[in-house]
């Protein structure tokens, strides 16, 4: 299988866990995303999330409106500015993010299980590997051949 192949076929699998969780937990991945930051945070100002996760701000303040309209965070004024607004989870807030990170252990524990012992240390080694050495921005840069084809 060559690389574009073996790409498509990993984002397959973890639309397919995308799929999954949206249907036990309701709640749409970019919201969950945003959830789990705020969960990890304990608390956390909405522009802190902005910056710190590059989520546009009218993009973010949609989804912690839906977020809030769930009952899931509240905003909470900031002694420091009031400007600020603080975001923390709710009990229902906190229960679906320990939920879905219960269910992203199993999905993995399932996911790397299938290979043997040896085969899966391998596969983490490299997957941490290619994580510590790409360089996002450039994952779109097409090479000097590949920019000849497309003119």
């Amino acid at each position: 299988m060559n690389e574009n192949n073996l790409l498509h076929k990993i984002i397959e699998i973890i639309q397919y866990k995308n799929e999954y969780q949206l249907q036990t937990s309701r709640i749409p991945s970019q919201e969950m995303y945003v959830l789990e930051r705020i969960y990890l945070n304990s608390k956390i100002l909405s522009k802190e999330i902005s910056n710190k996760y590059n989520i546009p701000p009218s993009t973010l303040t949609g989804i912690i409106d839906r977020l809030e309209a769930k009952k899931l965070i509240e905003r909470l004024k900031t002694n420091k500015d009031r400007r600020s607004i603080e975001l923390v989870t709710t009990e229902d807030g906190k229960l679906a993010v320990k939920k879905h990170i219960l269910e992203d252990e199993i999905f993995a524990k399932n996911l790397f299980g299938t290979l043997e012992y040896q085969k899966k240390e391998k596969l983490k080694e490299l997957l941490e590997e290619l994580i510590d050495n790409v360089d996002v921005e450039s994952l779109f840069s097409p090479e000097k051949d590949e920019t000849e084809v497309l003119h």
